[in-house]
């Protein structure tokens, strides 16, 4: 929406005036575009796409309901479901990551983009979703595994890490969507007076905004405090599942590092997921003229530089069991990595960290349109290999120790997923995206306000013979 302003009296509306826009944005046209692009009635594409993710999402629904009717004794049969509800949160939940470090670090390139990040938000509800289920299958501390909390009874409750990490996950789900409300809100205020058919719906959602100062300081502060706290609770929340709801089931794996692991692992996989969003919404979306070449650029370093991180993570992991060589230990080492998971194990290594390193460390691969979106593909492919490959084997082990060398007397087989198993998959990868889209047909995936400030923040000017563009800190 244009907007005029009086440069001689400095009074009246905020101003975007044509001359600025020209000069600061160059071809990137001003916000009235994104308006009527958000508006105007979705095309074929998202009609397809919404119907099959619904489809998808309702098959993957019946495939739970027929685990729980078979019951929850026996663990291997929930493997692939753990595993798939565990795949959510370390993607789709660590998108979000980029809008509050980037809004932190201050990254002006990030502001075409952070909307989607913050979009993936909603994904947390089919999480929790599929968590629910899973505290029926993790058994209560009475069975005397190992674990953080050490179980006395009746001091300690026997289902401590079930109401834990349930209230830890209900914190982060909650904080994540305060963050997107909280970010959409000068968005919804726009479409609120753009708007014709859905006043009434952007009206509740921008709660009285009306873009005053206090308003506007208001949001930075709250933005930044729950920022920090959704970095905080995605920590903690990983802490939960990797300890409690993985480690303890495999006698022997002690390993302080690993949740931050799996934590670095959701940041790694939210890029990725993130990289395949903003290329969709480029090529399909009609958006080419917002999201350009710098967007993709800044994405691609980001995924090379936390693949580097991910060799550091396993190293550091490996050499505790490795050295250690604990008979316990290195059973550890057999069903995780060089028993029958080994080729699973090969898989992640190359999927998540080979092809990302070797494409990414090349120039023209990483600052491209094309080169990020097939990487991301591959991080994500290489995430949920190691998703099952933890996680799998933990549920599917047969944990009969061998009197006479005190190791395990059979190791975990490959599990092979059943036809409900995949039903399970299909819902588990559908549902989060049949959310998002649902939810972009209120929310706006470029921010409005963020365009503005992007437009004002960056300047195109003449530095010999080229052109370049100079930006400023917003705040």
């Amino acid at each position: 929406m244009k907007l005029e302003y009086d440069s001689k009296t400095r009074k009246g509306k905020l101003i975007y005036p044509e001359k600025v826009i020209e000069r600061s944005l160059g071809k990137v046209p001003p916000s009235k575009d994104l308006i009527d692009k958000h508006l105007h009635k979705r095309g074929g594409m998202f009609r397809i796409s919404l119907m099959l993710t619904a489809i998808f999402s309702v098959i993957g629904i019946l495939g739970t309901i027929l685990k729980v009717i078979n019951g929850f004794d026996n663990l291997s049969d929930w493997s692939v479901y753990v595993t798939a509800c565990v795949f959510i949160f370390t993607t789709f939940m660590g998108a979000p990551m980029l809008s509050m470090a980037t809004k932190v670090a201050r990254g002006n390139w990030s502001r075409p983009v952070s909307r989607l990040s913050e979009i993936f938000c909603i994904s947390g509800i089919a999480g929790l979703l599929m968590f629910l289920p899973i505290l029926w299958v993790l058994p209560s501390l009475e069975d005397g595994r190992n674990t953080l909390w050490f179980y006395d009874p009746g001091k300690v409750p026997a289902y401590s890490p079930h109401i834990w990490t349930t209230i830890v996950m209900i914190a982060f789900i909650l904080t994540a969507l305060a963050l997107l409300w909280i970010n959409a809100r000068p968005d919804f205020a726009i479409l609120r007076d753009n708007s014709k058919g859905k006043n009434k719906i952007y009206s509740f959602l921008s709660w009285g905004w009306v873009g005053s100062t206090k308003q506007w300081n208001s949001l930075r502060q709250r933005v930044s405090i729950l920022g920090i706290f959704y970095f905080m609770l995605l920590i903690t929340v990983h802490f939960c599942l990797a300890s409690d709801f993985l480690m303890t089931l495999l006698p022997g794996w002690i390993d302080s590092l690993y949740p931050v692991t799996q934590a670095h692992n959701a940041i790694q996989g939210g890029v990725a997921v993130l990289i395949i969003a903003v290329f969709i919404a480029w090529k399909w979306g009609g958006y080419k003229q917002y999201i350009g070449l710098d967007q993709f650029w800044g994405l691609g370093k980001l995924l090379f530089g936390i693949s580097l991180l991910w060799v550091w993570f396993f190293i550091s992991s490996l050499m505790v069991l490795w050295y250690g060589k604990k008979p316990n230990e290195r059973d550890v080492l057999q069903i995780l990595m060089f028993g029958k998971y080994l080729p699973v194990f090969l898989g992640t290594i190359f999927f998540v960290f080979i092809i990302p390193f070797t494409l990414l460390i090349l120039n023209n691969v990483r600052k491209s349109f094309y080169g990020p979106p097939i990487i991301a593909i591959s991080v994500l492919i290489g995430n949920f290999l190691d998703r099952f490959r933890h996680y799998s084997s933990a549920y599917s082990l047969d944990r009969t120790i061998d009197e006479n060398t005190h190791r395990f007397a059979n190791l975990p087989e490959i599990y092979v997923p059943s036809i409900v198993d995949i039903m399970v998959l299909l819902g588990a990868i559908s549902l989060p995206i049949f959310l998002i889209l649902i939810i972009s047909k209120y929310v706006p995936i470029i921010s409005l306000w963020e365009n503005r400030e992007y437009i004002l923040y960056g300047s195109h000017e003449k530095y010999h013979h080229t052109e370049v563009l100079v930006e400023g800190k917003p705040y």
